[in-house]
């Protein structure tokens, strides 16, 4: 295979370097953009692929780790006990636990806003929200934010590891499982539809799977379960299926693991992957070169997605001038990378949070099993001023800007200013129409120097209501 055309010292500016920042991440701070734009490219990418591999357990939020959180029914009662009681006594302990799931689900939501924001390991944010778009689970029918949480930090642990353990991992996920109804699955009523969904928008692709090998994986993931009792794995094996099965391939009595082996040795396997890692990172054209050299790296590094991010975050293409602002900001990017930017105070997860679901983007609650759509679809006729006027929103929040870092020296011209500022929001050069927009709306101001807070943030306000702002 020819070399991998990768980007070179002399083609790294602050623009490329911004440009990793948001994709590999949620938007760099002005600090972090100026050490970025200092290293060599390839320094860069491993500053976002090497991040500790401890657990993220033990910052979760504290209803995660009280002592009857993962249980499954009120007061950590077993479901026979349950189920006993009466009616009319079951349904008013159900209503007032699902009081407290609703409460938990809204501080989980709020925790990974703070955490987009706050975390030192921009890419472990940023590739957690991949998984959560690409694996897309909903809180509506899974019903408990302790599962979705547990998913949250699977994607954590294996995101950036081996595409086999992420597969086998989210085989046996427990908000999965009730996702896709196969906790319910049986040698005799085998359910199909993980089986599918698994082929046809997890790992394969339309029309790289028959009918049939639906049936036999669906036979082989049979008893692929969850506790009754608490919200853990489980093999029923009294409903497992050890009978003989054709899959792909491979033939014999067939487990849920030989089905994932069989999978990942076709070859659609990696290139739908690598398309799918190109679309979310870098476009949603699809360039063949630069999805085959990461196809190419995942067949070859044994499905190593760290190995393929590196490809993709160092090739040449990655930085092709339209790949680069050439992606409208999910609600979610648009929340998180604003705040990035002003460098200040952090709003409250709940703000965040409630602006990102008017925006289209509710964590755990993603529309489909198919995730959210993206790209163009993030923008409607009815939704783009209310993307301004959210975004003008921040600005004018209490602390959410120091006029001293935006601006630090108030000597500044006009047209200096102009600069600092498309370098602060844009990370680039503008068009000239747009710069000679931005200078006209700079002339009815007073001079620098005479500046008062809501100078800056008219200024500010201007900024983040402009189309350009869109994107990232």
């Amino acid at each position: 295979m020819a070399r991998i055309p990768t980007i070179r010292r002399r083609q790294w500016n602050r623009q490329t370097a911004a440009h990793l920042a948001v994709r590999a991440g949620l938007g760099p701070t002005p600090r972090q953009l100026d050490e970025l734009e200092q290293m060599a490219p390839s320094e860069a990418v491993e500053q976002f692929l090497r991040y500790p591999a401890e657990s993220t357990r033990n910052q979760t939020p504290d209803w995660f780790h009280a002592p009857l959180a993962q249980s499954r029914f009120p007061k950590g009662m077993d479901r026979k006990a349950f189920y006993a009681l009466e009616k009319e006594e079951r349904q008013n302990l159900q209503r007032e636990y699902n009081k407290v799931l609703r409460k938990n689900l809204e501080k989980t939501r709020e925790w990974w806003m703070e955490r987009m924001v706050q975390s030192p390991h921009p890419l472990e944010e940023k590739l957690t929200l991949f998984w959560h778009g690409h694996f897309a689970t909903s809180v509506q029918k899974v019903r408990d934010p302790y599962p979705m949480l547990l998913q949250n930090l699977m994607f954590r642990e294996r995101g950036r590891g081996r595409w086999r353990d992420m597969i086998l991992a989210l085989s046996q996920d427990p908000a999965m499982l009730i996702y896709l109804d196969n906790a319910r699955s049986s040698k005799r009523k085998p359910n199909e539809n993980y089986a599918r969904e698994l082929m046809e928008l997890f790992t394969l692709g339309e029309g790289n799977y028959t009918e049939e090998d639906i049936r036999n994986a669906a036979r082989a993931f049979a008893g692929w379960s969850i506790d009754p009792q608490e919200w853990t794995f489980k093999q029923r094996t009294g409903q497992m299926d050890t009978g003989r099965k054709v899959f792909m391939q491979a033939e014999g009595r067939l487990t849920g693991e030989d089905i994932i082996d069989e999978i990942l040795k076709q070859p659609a396997a990696a290139d739908f992957l690598a398309e799918r890692l190109w679309t979310f990172f870098a476009s949603e054209t699809p360039n063949k070169s630069a999805i085959d050299h990461i196809s190419r790296s995942l067949k070859d590094e044994n499905f190593d997605l760290s190995a393929a991010l590196r490809v993709l975050f160092t090739h040449e293409d990655f930085y092709h001038p339209s790949v680069i602002r050439g992606q409208i900001k999910s609600p979610v990017q648009l929340s998180v990378q604003l705040v990035r930017t002003l460098n200040a105070q952090v709003p409250p997860g709940k703000s965040m949070v409630k602006a990102s679901k008017q925006l289209g983007q509710n964590l755990f609650e993603p529309p489909s099993v198919k995730g959210w759509d993206g790209g163009a679809a993030w923008i409607t006729a009815s939704n783009l001023s209310l993307r301004y006027s959210l975004a003008a929103k921040w600005i004018k929040m209490k602390n959410s800007f120091n006029p001293q870092t935006l601006i630090p020296d108030p000597a500044l011209s006009r047209v200096q200013v102009r600069e600092l500022l498309f370098d602060r929001f844009y990370h680039s050069p503008l068009r000239e129409q747009e710069q000679a927009s931005m200078d006209q709306y700079l002339s009815k101001m007073p001079p620098v120097s005479e500046w008062q807070r809501a100078h800056y943030s008219q200024i500010l306000q201007h900024l983040v209501q402009q189309p350009q702002y869109q994107l990232t």
